[in-house]
């Protein structure tokens, strides 16, 4: 019996796999034609992917044992033997029961393989193979090598028919019929050792041993035996245990532990285990789902398309899974200490530690970072929360305290987020913590599953439905709350968060002087010692802010997130999502005082070449013949009409009149608020809401509405220059013609204009004042920290209003409402993949305490930029709240209203004084709008309005 198994085990590993027998011509012949053999080899490269060897590595360690033949070429065995191995045990472990022990199945193989070894070729000559070939310390060799192909030579008889004097199974005998003893079946046996139900043989020695124990136990009830009878009995025992000595130190230490009966949760938990088998997530499958082993020589690779969704579209910092049989855990590093203490790590024989935070609802493991020389510490940590009101993660935690380890998978996140690999680190959990977490997973399992453990498939798909929505907002929330969500909404009174700030300051004026270094095109020496100081000087005031504001707070029973923030009942917040190339809408609107989210998916919506798309139009000039700039345009935004649809779908029958945006990449890049919408509306989607706005994050702009105001002391400020004197910049006349026609329509507005306006008396100014308005050159850069407004100075970075200066020195707690009347100014040039949509000047403001700010997406004339400042000066001057005065704004341009004279009211305050400045501009701007009839989509406002 035990040998048709081990064949068959063999036969049913050869075929799950191993490779096609066209290939076969890579191992020798004493591999080729042994099963065994083949099987412990295939075994082997499964253990190999544990640690993150790569396929490579993999393949050059076979070749150096004499597994494969030294003249296998490389792709062949990577490619032919390594990796079809490694995607069949992802998605369904290995070929056993036990499919998530790859360890354990490598080792019995190897056991079965030396016992049937030993039959024909001396102790000498296997325990060399042990060594050279497998690669086993000698005392494991030496304990393989106690296996035997028939370990059942030694079996002892069944004590109810046979023993060595007699005694003893005439005693058994007359106990059965008697009524003490209840003979021990099949069925019982497999009741208590489910996992002998394809070994027969396992069973037969499992009874007989429960007939020894029976025995034993109602002999100890007999009263007062004679000493004869004890005696005999004694020695027909002790003669079958010895026999049994021998039998187990023949058996693989895989038979002994089947044969031992399992306690209730050791039980539960390999049955929960095993029907959880092959809940893999297709994506994790591929050939590069997961890093390899870190080579110095490959740091900087990509990462795969799963990471990269985890990341930068899902905001994930920390994060685990489970691919097959393999516990991944995630870590990204955003700084050089973090990355310092990520790669010390990898060192072998490092101490690394691991820390738990227990709570009715989860369990957080702490991965503690060993710290590198120099570093003045605290050490780095990394958590991993599993829940325990979901039956995957549950699950998952169970999978990962069975197996002991975890694969440590490092990313880092560079520039304007970008991915790095680094490589997988193998990391063993230790026994208290694997004891603890099992002890976690076998309870919230038995509260969630109960005894049926064959549900676990069907409840991990079907659970959480109605929070998926939830999931993906809090995702969105977390991926574009970047930089400035964190200065907005960890505020507090503690001296955690005094600290935070005066970093994220000096972080910022570090970013300020590289970023005037570099608009002169001049070397800043030690400014990149400097930023990167600053760097990770915010990072740690940051990590300690963090921990301090969630001291305390209450946990959601699902994913520990604070309660979504409500925007009023006739608002709705939308993340628009870029879900493995398919937009997804996450929307979120209030109802009786709570949160409703819905997630909708426009699967006809496939950005595919999209991307690419919206680049090559934002590279095109306005005046690229044939008018292809303003078709490109059009043709992007009614590709994004179903999206707008099924926003409008989504919030159908409720009386909603503000829309909040927010963006993902490349979407931000395109004035989403004049998508037209299908027949039979033929309007744009601003027509059907009284105000559409833009923000990264409803939390961002919850934080900015209820923060903290100061009173002005400056109705309007107004900032104008020219671009005169600045080197790379001509002259226009708009942003002067702004500022006249701006103080005309005011009783009181302070005006820095040319020599004036330079960015320290800007600054300085803007403080002030409750309406800032700029008119002046904008200035995109590839680095988002140079980005800017171009005002008074002698060279362009002294000139330059950058984003890292109004960081570092800006605070706008007064301030309603910022004006960028400059061209670009609510754009960007930088191609990162992060999901952070206020890439451009507009998050500085909102994150030194502006509102809201008015910016543009493309370049305006000075005939559009003085009529859009003229009517929304006009507006505002009456006493027209920012929102409702920016709507009315661009409704008039769109519906070029200015074709009929107003009668009255704002409308003939702003074009009675444009007309004073410009007597024929009607005509002027007719003809500019039949050049690009979507000049009024430029405009767009965010922030909190």
């Amino acid at each position: 019996m035990r040998t048709a198994w081990v064949d068959g085990l063999a036969a049913r590993v050869c075929r799950e796999l191993g490779p096609d027998q066209r290939h076969y011509d890579v191992f020798p012949s004493w591999v080729a034609d042994e099963p065994l053999a083949l099987a412990a080899l295939l075994a082997r490269i499964a253990v190999e992917d544990i640690k993150g060897s790569s396929p490579q590595a993999i393949s050059d360690h076979l070749r150096s044992t004499a597994l494969v033949d030294s003249r296998a070429p490389d792709p062949a065995v990577a490619g032919d033997l390594v990796m079809p191995v490694l995607r069949t045990v992802r998605s369904e472990g290995v070929p056993w029961r036990r499919w998530w022990d790859v360890a354990g199945f490598h080792v019995l193989l190897i056991e079965l393989w030396a016992g049937r070894r030993l039959s024909t070729h001396s102790m000498e000559t296997v325990r060399e193979e042990l060594k050279s070939v497998w690669c086993l310390p000698a005392q494991e060799g030496e304990i393989v090598l106690r296996n035997a192909a028939d370990p059942y030579a030694s079996l002892p008889p069944d004590l109810l028919h046979a023993s060595a004097t007699g005694r003893a199974s005439a005693c058994l005998q007359t106990l059965v019929s008697g009524g003490w003893v209840k003979i021990t079946g099949t069925e019982d046996v497999l009741r208590t050792r489910p996992a002998l139900t394809d070994r027969p043989d396992l069973v037969e020695v499992a009874k007989r041993l429960h007939r020894r124990m029976d025995l034993e136990n109602a002999v100890s009830r007999i009263r007062n035996p004679s000493a004869e009878f004890l005696a005999g009995l004694r020695e027909d025992l002790e003669v079958w245990d010895a026999q049994v000595g021998e039998l187990a130190s023949q058996l693989t230490a895989y038979e002994l532990a089947l044969l031992e009966l399992e306690a209730g949760d050791d039980w539960y938990a390999e049955e929960c285990l095993v029907a959880g088998r092959e809940m893999y997530k297709s994506p994790l499958l591929v050939d590069d789902a997961l890093l390899w082993e870190s080579n110095a020589s490959e740091l900087g690779a990509s990462v795969p398309d799963w990471m990269v969704e985890e990341i930068v579209t899902g905001g994930t910092r920390f994060f685990h899974t489970q691919v097959g049989p393999h516990p991944v855990w995630l870590a990204t590093a955003e700084t050089d200490t973090h990355l310092a203490a990520m790669q010390a790590l990898m060192e072998p024989g490092v101490r690394y530690g691991f820390g738990t935070e227990d709570h009715d609802d989860d369990i957080r493991i702490w991965l503690v970072f060993p710290t590198p020389p120099g570093d003045p510490g605290p050490p780095m940590r990394a958590p991993y929360t599993y829940s325990l009101a979901w039956v995957e993660h549950a699950w998952e935690l169970l999978h990962l305290a069975t197996v002991g380890y975890a694969r440590l998978t490092v990313v880092r996140l560079v520039d304007d987020g970008e991915l790095r690999s680094v490589g997988s680190i193998w990391l063993a959990l230790p026994e208290e913590l694997r004891a603890q977490c099992k002890e976690a997973a076998i309870t919230a399992l038995r509260r969630l599953v109960g005894d049926e453990t064959q549900s676990i498939k069907q409840k991990m798909a079907g659970e959480g439905l109605h929070q998926v929505a939830e999931s993906a907002f809090w995702s969105c929330e977390n991926a574009k709350g970047e930089d400035i969500q964190d200065e907005l909404v960890l505020v507090s009174d503690a001296t955690e968060y005094r600290h935070f700030m005066s970093a994220t300051r000096r972080l910022a004026g570090a970013r300020a002087s590289e970023a005037s270094h570099l608009l002169d095109g001049a070397v800043a020496h030690g400014a990149n010692i400097e930023l990167k100081a600053a760097t990770e000087e915010r990072q740690r005031t940051l990590e300690l802010l963090r921990a301090t504001a969630d001291r305390g707070k209450a946990r959601k029973a699902y994913r520990g997130e604070p309660e979504i923030p409500l925007l009023g009942e006739q608002t709705a917040f939308v993340h628009l999502i870029n879900r493995y190339g398919t937009i997804q809408l996450a929307a979120c609107r209030s109802r009786a005082g709570r949160a409703h989210v819905d997630l909708v998916s426009c699967e006809e919506i496939s950005l595919g070449r999209f991307p690419e798309v919206v680049s090559e139009w934002a590279k095109l000039p306005q005046d690229a013949p044939g008018r292809m700039w303003h078709h490109f345009l059009e043709q992007a935004l009614a590709d994004c009409s179903e999206m707008v649809e099924a926003i409008i779908d989504m919030n159908e029958g409720d009386d909603l009149r503000r829309l909040m945006l927010s963006p993902t990449a490349p979407l931000e890049l395109l004035p989403l608020h004049a998508v037209p919408l299908r027949a039979p509306r033929a309007v744009t989607l601003s027509d059907l809401f009284d105000h559409v706005a833009y923000a990264p994050t409803a939390r961002l702009a919850s934080a900015i509405r209820n923060s903290r105001r100061q009173p002005a002391a400056v109705e309007v400020l107004v900032v104008a220059h020219s671009g005169e004197g600045v080197p790379g910049f001509e002259s226009i006349d708009g942003p002067l013609c702004e500022a006249d026609l701006i103080a005309d329509l005011y009783d009181h507005a302070e005006v820095l204009a040319q020599d004036e306006a330079t960015p320290g008396r800007a600054l300085e100014a803007m403080t002030r004042a409750r309406i800032v308005h700029v008119a002046s050159h904008g200035l995109t850069h590839l680095n988002r920290w140079a980005a800017g407004v171009v005002l008074q100075g002698d060279s362009l970075g002294a000139a330059t209003l950058t984003t890292s200066r109004i960081l570092a020195e800006g605070t706008f707690n007064s301030v309603d409402l910022v004006i960028l009347n400059a061209c670009r100014t609510g754009t960007h040039e930088g191609t990162g993949r992060t999901v952070q949509t206020l890439r451009s000047l507009e998050s500085a403001f909102l994150a030194r305490g502006a509102k809201a700010v008015v910016s543009t997406l493309w370049e305006i004339t000075d005939l559009q930029g003085v009529v859009f400042s003229a009517l929304l000066h006009a507006y505002l001057g009456a006493g027209v709240s920012p929102q409702t005065a920016f709507t009315d704004t661009t409704r008039y341009l769109r519906t070029r209203q200015w074709e009929v004279p107003s009668q009255g009211g704002p409308l003939l305050a702003a074009e009675s004084a444009i007309h004073s400045v410009l007597p024929d501009w009607r005509s002027h701007l007719d003809q500019q709008v039949m050049d690009n009839p979507l000049f009024w989509a430029a405009f767009k406002i965010t922030g909190a309005v």
